[in-house]
């Protein structure tokens, strides 16, 4: 699984910061504005900032739509085909930007509205959501029960190397060859896709036995009227889409002393991450920020990038691990209480990743801006702080175990990938809309906004309650 994930990684590192070229340069294009007047426009900015929100938003809904469906189609036909499916969305994703970036054809003309078909088509096999969760299940198959927040540091970790690697890889092909414009990259990118899904289809073995429906059960839905099957498939829909969110209501818990309460304890660690993954969305709009006010070309925003990757990077394979080696209490199966102890180490490690994380959105809102050095040491600060992501995750899992409810673990991860992708739908527009509307007065309220989404997200984590009992989930 590992060089899946790095080289997808790498994929999207590679295309990252041409992304953002083609989101100015089709803005340029839609207001008639000239080249060298595009780089100090704010007019160009907000069509920038609407334009790529309105690509991550289609592709957010759609993937929020499909992820639900795709992961229970995954439980019964196997975790490896659910991933050459996203992988095949992110291929014809970088398709689709090669197509409008060619001069003289229809695609280039009409590109800020044909390039919304690579959101259709990425969204439609769940995206990115999608690709995370049977990653995250697809590790969850492998390892044991309990915290997993090193094994989920290190796969994200593995994801920062990717990117990390890809913006360097595609600065160095840039600059190596004069002739060469950093649309050339997406070529690279689609390469590295398609090897890609050559090696999940021919070399990555399946994690769990594929299940399927009895011959009799498929001959009977065969023969089910065409009315009856479209109202059959809109409600497995539905259920795809509302089964996975409802793991995060509460439940009544009961120890074995017989007391009942209800447990909150899920509920605040998915609303913190929800927070978490809405307040990222700050990172592709800081791209358009930093872009503006610095005058970097993309070559220069590709090593920023890679800056930022590489930290993470060292965060999540370096420092966090020798954190949970050193730190973390010390999982004892015959000891059902040991689980508590487990939760408080993930609670308090994941309040202080998205506590740092915050403080480092704030002080770039506080420092002038014309300080690059700032700029660049305080992004260098919030990269640090990369495992609030695979922490909640861990306290996730930990906290469904410490319910009594370890079985419904898949249905954690296809949730939390839900999540994920609704979060995707909120973010791009929300940051768009605030970048749009502050660029030419305080364009640094996008950070104010991500530090204050971080800081209602530590506040949630602090409600999540230690009750050192062993407790059954009772459903009601």
């Amino acid at each position: 699984l590992v060089p899946v994930v790095i080289v997808a990684s790498m994929a999207r590192g590679v295309s990252m910061a041409p992304r953002i070229q083609v989101y100015n340069d089709i803005a340029c294009r839609a207001l008639g504005i000239e080249l060298d007047a595009c780089k100090s426009s704010s007019d160009v900015q907000g069509r920038a900032a609407r334009i790529q929100a309105s690509i991550t938003t289609v592709m957010s809904v759609l993937s929020a739509l499909a992820t639900g469906p795709w992961s229970r189609w995954g439980d019964f036909h196997g975790r490896k085909p659910l991933l050459f499916f996203t992988l095949s969305g992110a291929f014809s994703m970088e398709l689709v930007y090669l197509l409008v970036t060619r001069e003289n054809t229809p695609f280039y003309s009409y590109a800020e509205q044909f390039i919304m078909v690579g959101p259709v088509l990425d969204g439609f096999v769940g995206g990115l959501s999608a690709f995370n969760g049977v990653v995250h299940a697809y590790t969850s198959d492998c390892t044991a029960p309990g915290s997993r927040a090193k094994i989920f540091s290190t796969l994200q970790g593995m994801v920062f190397v990717g990117l990390a690697i890809g913006p360097w890889l595609g600065g160095l092909i840039t600059s190596s060859t004069d002739s060469l414009n950093p649309y050339t990259l997406f070529y690279v990118s689609s390469t590295m896709n398609a090897l890609l899904l050559c090696f999940v289809a021919l070399v990555l073995p399946e994690s769990i036995e594929k299940k399927y429906e009895p011959l009799e059960a498929t001959i009977g839905w065969r023969r089910k009227p065409l009315k009856a099957s479209i109202k059959s498939g809109l409600a497995e829909l539905l259920a795809g889409l509302l089964s996975p969110v409802s793991i995060f209501f509460p439940r009544i818990i009961t120890n074995y002393e017989g007391s009942r309460k209800r447990d909150w304890n899920l509920s605040f660690a998915g609303g913190a991450l929800f927070l978490y993954l809405i307040s990222i969305g700050v990172f592709s709009i800081k791209y358009l920020y930093a872009k503006h006010i610095y005058s970097w070309t993309s070559n220069e925003l590709g090593y920023y990038m890679s800056l930022l990757w590489t930290t993470r990077a060292i965060n999540l394979l370096v420092v966090l691990p020798l954190i949970v080696n050193y730190l973390k209490p010390k999982h004892r199966p015959t000891d059902p209480l040991s689980i508590w102890s487990e939760l408080r180490f993930d609670k308090l490690l994941a309040q202080a990743s998205l506590f740092v994380d915050a403080s480092a959105d704030a002080l770039v809102a506080i420092v002038p801006s014309s300080s690059q050095p700032a700029f660049v040491a305080f992004s260098t600060l919030s990269s640090f702080t990369s495992g609030g992501n695979p922490t909640l995750h861990s306290l996730g899992a930990v906290c469904l175990h410490a319910s009594g409810r370890s079985s419904e673990v898949g249905s954690l991860f296809g949730a939390l990938a839900v999540l994920s992708a609704i979060a995707h739908v909120i973010s791009p527009t929300l940051y768009a809309v605030t970048y749009g509307t502050t660029v030419a007065t305080f364009p640094k309220a996008i950070f104010v906004l991500a530090a204050s989404l971080l800081g209602t997200a530590v506040l949630l984590l602090a409600f999540i309650r230690i009750r050192n009992r062993v407790t059954l989930a009772t459903r009601v």
